[in-house]
């Protein structure tokens, strides 16, 4: 009898890591399409004012779900490997690491209001006010979280795992830029603003797709990118708006920014970030 020799599978490998580069660049591709047509479609009520304005908040949740849509339409067309590798849904080692990305932005949120508050930039808003707003911070937490996985799922989600041959950091300036234009149809909400305010706006998201992917790509889970992402729009929203008495303010901005590529930069830093990414 002969005896056949078959070369050993690592089960432990990104199901699609020896793609190549143009079939990634292809998937990728289509994915970005599916989900920015996605949500500029389901935005079409709200940005052409056809349903009133109290429809916003129902449409914008179910906007926030078109990233793991497209992700899923690509995997069921692709169906590279099971869904929990592809999309990264192990919660081994999560928690740790869930807890270092909300410290980070915790801890930014405070230092920027901290810097504002003692330059007299913004004034403190009074006492009973913020213990009011402190009671809505778990609730507020937890409903962003939620709505955040659709989200998740597909920027930190199937992305990374099927692009994450790109490396690093051109997968967070790519996934940033796309994730700014998949947000344009927020412009029909957050009212008449002048232009540079609204710059600013958007180009305060580029430094959150960083951070989002090293917790990501750290912890070989999308639950941290998941759990930070709910932080993002509740407790630094609170640190920032229910704390102070806050305005726009470049200087206050561009500090939140530093520090966002800063705290990335150290989670990716050689001597602790590994080779690729684990897939759990």
């Amino acid at each position: 009898m002969r005896v056949i020799l078959a070369p050993r599978l690592d089960t432990n490998r990104d199901p699609m890591a020896t793609s190549p580069t143009r079939s990634v660049a292809v998937d990728v591709g289509w994915f970005f399409a599916i989900a920015i047509g996605l949500c500029f479609a389901l935005s079409i009520p709200m940005v052409f004012r056809l349903v009133p304005e109290d429809y916003d908040n129902l449409i914008t949740p179910i906007m926030q779900q078109s990233p793991m849509i497209a992700a899923i339409v690509m995997w069921l067309l692709r169906r590279p490997g099971p869904f929990r590798a592809t999309f990264a849904t192990g919660r081994k080692g999560a928690a740790g690491w869930a807890a270092a990305g909300i410290g980070v932005i915790a801890a930014i949120a405070a230092i920027q209001t901290v810097i504002a508050v003692a330059f007299g930039i913004w004034p403190l808003n009074p006492l009973d006010a913020i213990l009011a707003a402190s009671v809505w911070i778990v609730p507020v937490f937890v409903m962003q979280a939620v709505l955040a996985i659709g989200e998740e799922f597909g920027w930190r989600g199937w992305l990374v795992t099927r692009a994450a041959s790109w490396g690093f950091w051109r997968l967070a300036l790519v996934s940033g830029l796309v994730w700014i234009v998949w947000h344009l149809p927020v412009l029909a909400v957050i009212g008449d603003r002048p232009f540079w305010d609204i710059v600013i706006y958007f180009a305060g998201m580029l430094p959150w797709a960083p951070l989002l992917l090293a917790l990501r790509w750290r912890s070989g889970s999308v639950w941290p990118a998941v759990l930070t992402h709910g932080a993002i729009n509740s407790i630094r929203v609170f640190l920032l708006q229910s704390v102070p008495d806050a305005t726009d303010h470049l200087l206050i901005e561009v500090i939140g920014w530093v520090l966002t590529l800063a705290a990335a930069a150290w989670l990716m830093r050689p001597s602790r970030a590994r080779l690729g990414i684990r897939i759990a």
